[in-house]
């Protein structure tokens, strides 16, 4: 196991510290269990779009993106000039 040293504001340490004692759990548990399932999440939701990209043609995106807006003007807080 490693130890890591985390910086955090003091309100989300605050927030945490509610969290898990309302779980019963260290605050240690609690961050490397928060961390834990954003790692998971992170790496779901790449296999995830991979798979589904794997899937399309080539050129595809490129053509749906092509049609979405045509003859609409962005709105003036949306443009790129």
């Amino acid at each position: 196991m490693t130890l890591f040293s985390l910086r955090i504001s003091d309100d989300i340490k605050e927030e945490a510290s509610r969290q898990a004692n309302a779980l019963g759990i260290s605050l240690n548990q609690f961050f490397a269990g928060a961390i834990a399932s954003r790692v998971g999440a992170q790496s779901e939701a790449g296999r995830y779009f991979a798979a589904r990209a794997a899937r399309v043609p080539p050129g595809t995106a490129k053509e749906v993106l092509s049609r979405i807006g045509q003859n609409v003007l962005p709105r003036d807080d949306d443009r790129i000039d």
